[in-house]
């Protein structure tokens, strides 16, 4: 019993979507990996996925178009379907939990480095800031009693022009004009 050609390159176009379908899986995971991560918003997550999304639409596309001319078959479909759910029944959440721990614990080693190399330079900020803050608190507490003092001399110089040019404030006096 030989089995035709026909049927080898429809077995072949079958396994390819299997292993297709379990990749796009795959590479979604990335994604999701990346989320646990990297905390998203709402926003990010529907544009990565509507750009993820696109990508496998082409991707699809060009591996139909070089492997059946563009021809969409039923069982193609099956086939990707397939690959998808027994990537995700198998490896699926063992890839994302330990790919997830792991960059999580590099990211927390990597902002432990950078807050040692970085330390010094945190101290000095905060002694700037610090030191920032006692002058302009001098600073105001000084432009608190140079106004206080200017305004009592003006006061004094208000009193002494009142009593020289006579009692009702006027600048010049009217006998001599």
């Amino acid at each position: 019993m030989s089995v035709s050609g026909e049927i080898l390159e429809e077995i072949r176009l079958f396994a390819n979507s299997v292993v297709l379908g379990a990749a796009l899986t795959f590479v979604y995971d990335g994604c999701l990996i990346l989320r646990n991560v990297f905390k998203h918003s709402t926003f990010w997550i529907s544009f990565e996925d509507i750009i993820f999304w696109l990508a496998a639409a082409v991707i699809v596309f060009v591996s139909l178009q070089e492997q059946n001319n563009g021809v969409l078959r039923w069982f193609i479909v099956a086939g990707a379907g397939m690959g998808m759910l027994l990537y995700k029944c198998s490896l699926s959440g063992f890839y994302v939990k330990f790919f997830s721990k792991l960059i999580l614990h590099i990211v927390v080693y990597i902002k432990r480095v950078a807050y040692f190399v970085f330390k010094p330079a945190i101290w000095l900020g905060k002694c700037l800031k610090t030191g920032v803050s006692k002058v302009n608190n001098g600073i105001k507490k000084v432009t608190i009693i140079l106004k206080k003092r200017l305004t009592v001399c003006i006061k004094w110089f208000t009193i002494a022009l009142c009593k020289h040019n006579g009692e009702n404030g006027d600048l010049h006096n009217d006998k001599d004009v």
